[in-house]
């Protein structure tokens, strides 16, 4: 459950849903590099339109690496006792809703349950992700029980 990042303090509880992508943006740096060191080596064999290619798919891959760090891994939720507010943390601070307003639903896409939370009165409307999705098998149930006991629970008995 360290991929979720969970810390509590006496005031704040933080969490990091997204922070599993990082395996893969790590992948995904390396095969860039392969892409644009095979250039330097293979440069004068190839044709100019295959370098144009190459060149551009490892643009692509870049954007994508940025987009996910940024976007995806940086996320974080912060739950502060101080102002009892939900604030979603990315290159800016957003505050959310307030304790009171916060209800924590299951999402099912594609048989899959993901928790959500969301506002009482509009969940179904914008709601956030706080875990990955978790599927049918016996491993995933198990690892959605470590989760609710590990990462939901803290956050409800923080939040109450």
């Amino acid at each position: 459950m360290n991929k979720y990042q969970l810390k509590i303090t006496p005031y704040e509880l933080s969490i990091r849903p997204y922070f599993a992508y990082m395996p893969k943006i790590r992948l995904f740096v390396v095969l860039f590099v392969l892409v644009f060191s095979s250039l330097i080596f293979f440069h004068n064999l190839l044709d100019t339109d295959i370098i144009r290619i190459v060149i551009a798919a490892g643009l692509i891959l870049l954007f994508y690496i940025i987009y996910d760090y940024l976007f995806h891994v940086n996320v974080r939720f912060l739950f502060d006792k101080r102002t009892r507010s939900i604030y979603k943390v990315n290159l800016f601070k957003k505050r959310l809703m307030a304790f009171d307003e916060m209800t924590i639903l299951t999402n099912s896409e594609y048989g899959d349950i993901t928790y959500i939370i969301g506002r009482k009165k509009n969940q179904f409307v914008k709601n956030y992700a706080i875990s990955d999705a978790f599927g049918t098998s016996k491993k995933h149930q198990a690892r959605e029980k470590e989760y609710i006991e590990q990462i939901l629970n803290p956050i409800l008995e923080f939040v109450k």
